[in-house]
């Protein structure tokens, strides 16, 4: 390779991997949506995981391309997750040798590293068709890092890393499961056993005419027999959110770690692109401290320790 050239030196193997995935993603995203498609992030975890963070504003007025992708940098920038590598993923047009050509574009950073990368597919639609213009191309390995290294994690009360890594992917689930349906959806119940698996059921108190309510107040029901084998749980669903867009709704969950004198619900707003994708709309929000779903043991005292407490009453009187 000549001297000079970008690379990819430096980079892990599920780093180089998940660049390339990203790619095709983009080429995906690219075939499905003629006009351009909405700029979104993929995020790839320390332990494997991958999601899409889709990249849309939080006001009534459309945004521009040129915004989303802002937006995401902003987003990723403090990105309140233990990421091992993220991307950001949009369209355009590259202007080289061969002339002007759309392509799809994907900043990516690993994280620890001094600099990001830029690549780069080029292609041309052909009727019905998406037909590609060589391979991938490697812009830049100089870019600005996405992520901020000083970026402070969000906090969330009564929750350890552990519950809070499963209150968010199990908020992933929910944002999976609203895609296709309607805003309201069945609730689910989710736990994470002290061993690390975890476990999901859908949640319905009446098989003719189920409800929201009736459902989380089943599921209440079950958790209050949830005994130390467990971690954490969560009842999730989803309604409207207090705005007047019609587009806009909510995914809702309820988390508690077992032994905390408290748990949180905390609301997910997203916004509908169309029939079947939705967009977050911004970070999960705390709305208020919850009851545990199960009470924390109250510490049993010996019977020394309680005959020295009458002593000492009895020295008092």
């Amino acid at each position: 390779m000549p001297a000079g050239c970008p690379t990819l030196d430096g980079h892990d193997d599920g780093s180089i991997a998940f660049l390339f995935e990203a790619v095709d993603l983009g080429m995906d995203y690219a075939k499905f949506d003629a006009d351009g498609f909405v700029p979104l992030a993929l995020i790839l975890g320390e332990d494997g995981s991958k999601h899409i963070l889709k990249l849309i504003g939080d006001d009534d007025e459309p945004w521009t391309h040129e915004q989303s992708v802002a937006l995401g940098r902003e987003k990723l920038r403090d990105l309140d997750e233990d990421a091992h590598c993220v991307t950001l993923i949009y369209d355009g047009y590259f202007t080289g040798d061969g002339g002007r050509t759309e392509a799809v574009f994907v900043e990516g950073y690993q994280l620890g590293r001094s600099f990001g990368v830029l690549m780069c597919q080029r292609y041309e639609r052909r009727v019905d068709e998406v037909v590609l213009i060589g391979n991938p191309m490697l812009l830049d390995d100089e870019r600005e890092p996405l992520v901020s290294a000083d970026r402070k994690p969000v906090e969330y009360p009564h929750l350890g890393p552990e519950t809070k890594k499963f209150m968010l992917d199990t908020i992933e689930v929910g944002i999976q499961d609203v895609e296709p349906e309607a805003i309201i959806m069945t609730p689910f119940a989710a736990v994470q056993g002290v061993d690390g698996a975890r476990d999901m059921w859908r949640l319905v108190d009446d098989e003719q005419n189920p409800t929201v309510g009736g459902g989380l107040d089943f599921g209440r029901e079950q958790f209050a027999s949830l005994n130390s084998t467990v971690h954490c749980a969560a009842l999730v669903w989803g309604g409207d959110f207090p705005d007047d867009a019609d587009e806009e709704g909510a995914v809702f969950i309820e988390v508690c770690e077992l032994g905390r004198p408290a748990g949180l619900q905390l609301v997910q707003p997203y916004r509908r692109i169309d029939h079947d994708r939705v967009a977050r709309l911004g970070d999960p929000q705390i709305m208020e401290e919850t009851e545990p779903f199960v009470r924390p043991e109250e510490p049993r005292r010996s019977a020394a320790f309680a005959r020295l407490q009458e002593i000492a009453a009895q020295k008092r009187n």
